[in-house]
């Protein structure tokens, strides 16, 4: 990918993107994801050498956390039909095709160069932006058009493990007070899980370093601001997608494992209404 500083958190996004390919390709009709294959012809990435994506666990993940962010999104939008839909740093996430949406607003916040990567490569929608920013920058905040009474939510897939837990802290709180009524998903591991990262990371042939944690995501989440209420979480792989796919032996020992020690979930996070 020449668009794209290999060893950085950005060349990261090659990794969903791979998996998702694969995923469509075994199981067209589960969660369909039409774009990751030309995507990664388009970019010409090599995939023969990359022994990762030959486990079902690593590629299944992807639509799997695309379908779990994609049902925490119909749920908030089941409430508030008018909201905005803000993908933090969306990579090359095909969520609103997938979804079908062409009703909502929807934002996808990224870098520079991944912004550039969407414009070539992902078909715009009427109502979708693109849009430039460094989410430690919150002037990004002023780039959204956010009204109260339709309601926000925000969706963050594989993204905060890239962020020290500082950085993470001040964006909820300060996301908390500007998006009052608003909900936050995003999948989270504790420290055990973030050490199943890095390996991941490091396996895909990338060097990003992994930091942020939670040990116990409510109580911890929660403490930050009064505004951050009601924070749940939901087993990442079949919290939401209860079948649809055959587990290998693999497949379902990792799933164990990750259950059993609390290593991986997704958080439902909601931002007090004035």
């Amino acid at each position: 990918m020449s668009e794209l500083k290999k060893h950085t958190v950005q060349h990261t996004l090659c990794m969903p993107l791979r998996g998702r390919m694969i995923a469509a390709r075994k199981y067209p009709d589960l969660f369909p994801d039409r774009d990751a294959e030309r995507i990664v012809r388009e970019l010409g990435e090599d995939l023969a050498q990359n022994g990762l994506y030959r486990l079902q666990y690593m590629w299944m993940n992807c639509v799997i956390r695309q379908y779990d962010l994609a049902w925490e999104i119909n749920e908030y939008l089941r409430l508030h039909p008018g909201a905005a839909v803000v993908e933090l740093g969306a990579g090359l996430s095909c969520l609103r095709r997938q979804m079908g949406n062409d009703t909502n607003p929807w934002y996808c916040l990224d870098m520079a160069d991944v912004i550039a990567l969407r414009e070539q490569h992902i078909p715009r929608g009427e109502k979708e932006h693109n849009v430039v920013c460094d989410l430690n920058d919150l002037s990004w905040f002023d780039k959204i058009d956010f009204d109260p009474a339709e309601g926000i939510v925000f969706t963050a897939g594989g993204l905060f493990y890239y962020f020290q837990k500082e950085q993470v802290r001040r964006l909820f709180c300060a996301m908390a007070e500007r998006f009052p009524g608003g909900m936050l998903a995003f999948d989270g591991v504790n420290a055990l899980g973030l050490r199943g990262v890095s390996a991941e990371v490091r396996l895909a042939g990338e060097r990003a370093g992994s930091y942020f944690s939670l040990e116990r995501p409510k109580e911890e989440l929660e403490s930050w601001s009064e505004r951050i209420v009601n924070v749940t979480e939901k087993d990442y792989a079949d919290g939401y997608l209860k079948g649809g796919y055959r587990k290998t032996p693999v497949t379902r020992l990792f799933n164990r494992v990750m259950r059993t020690f609390h290593m991986s979930f997704m958080l439902h996070v909601e931002f007090r209404a004035e």
